[in-house]
């Protein structure tokens, strides 16, 4: 149980990760693009969704996705995108880690948001232009003028990320249900929860965190040594 629970949960992390990271930037770099009074209405919004705690958007989720008159299924099939009537989102486990997995991404893509758009604003105006007088397409640009200013905060928010998102408990605990928390779709912070306080064997408890502790350590220490590297380059 411990090798698929530690598998389950690395193709979260990634996924949590990759996905808030990616539609992140794409929002900063929206932010960026935008009439001031759309970036400020946009930021207002990015700050109500970060201030809001994880129980009470567990709550207001749950209350959205109910299959017998949730708001979704509503506006889905209203928008003729198929008939959602009654539909169960949370009725494999892989649906019900998905649903995690949009509610996490949907909480954290702020911080990531807010934090790149501010490094944005340390990018050189001028090598942007020159790039565009040069007819450099605008991913070129991206790549080759942005990014290099963008990667420092970048691995600090992917490392952050990570930790935040393996150690992951209340939405997936509270979304789930407590008594719909089955081997199939542990996380490891649901393993160490049943297994420390549920079945009150402390010792394996503790061994799981322990590890789970010695894992996230790993898994960052690579963004880590990248991150020194690239503040000695610059």
């Amino acid at each position: 149980m411990f090798w698929h629970t530690l598998e389950r949960t690395i193709i979260f992390t990634v996924a949590n990760v990759g996905l808030t990271m990616v539609l992140g930037t794409l929002i900063a770099l929206l932010l960026v693009r935008v009439a001031t009074w759309v970036r400020l209405l946009l930021t207002v919004g990015l700050v109500l969704v970060w201030a809001m705690p994880p129980v009470v958007a567990v709550q207001v989720w749950s209350w959205m996705t109910i299959s017998q008159n949730g708001v979704v299924n509503y506006v889905l099939t209203q928008l003729h995108l198929g008939d959602f009537f009654q539909h169960n989102w949370y009725e494999t486990p892989t649906s019900q880690l998905a649903m995690v997995t949009t509610l996490i991404v949907w909480g954290a893509i702020p911080f990531v948001t807010i934090t790149v758009y501010a490094a944005l604003s340390q990018v050189p105006r001028e090598l942007i232009e020159a790039a565009q007088i040069d007819g450099a397409r605008a991913w070129r640009i991206f790549k080759d003028v942005t990014l290099p200013v963008l990667m420092p905060v970048l691995l600090i928010l992917t490392s952050l990320s990570i930790i935040w998102d393996f150690g992951a408990f209340t939405q997936p605990y509270l979304l789930i249900g407590p008594g719909q928390q089955v081997p199939s779709n542990y996380l490891m912070s649901v393993y160490l929860y049943v297994e420390g306080f549920g079945k009150t064997d402390f010792g394996r408890g503790a061994a799981i965190s322990i590890l789970m502790l010695a894992i996230v350590a790993v898994m960052s220490v690579v963004y880590v040594r990248r991150m020194l590297r690239v503040g000695e380059a610059a």
